[in-house]
C-alpha cells in the first residue's frame, strides 16, 4: 500500500498533495499536533528512563 493510494479525510491523496493544497491555517493546525505527539513521546521516554535508571 502506499500513500499516494490513501485519501484523508480532508480529501488529501498524499503528503506532498497535502503541502501543495492545504491552506495555511490546515498546515499549522498539523503541525502543532505533530509537535504535540513528538513532546508526549518524548515525556514518555524521559520518565521511562528516570524510573530505569539504576539508584546509588
Amino acid at each position: 500500500m502506499t500513500g499516494n493510494n490513501i485519501s484523508t479525510a480532508d480529501g488529501f491523496k498524499s503528503i506532498s498533495d497535502f503541502f501543495r493544497n492545504a491552506t495555511e491555517a490546515q498546515k499549522r493546525d498539523v503541525f502543532l499536533s505533530v509537535l504535540k505527539q513528538a513532546n508526549n513521546a518524548q515525556r514518555k521516554v524521559m520518565e521511562q528512563s528516570a524510573q530505569n535508571k539504576p539508584k546509588r
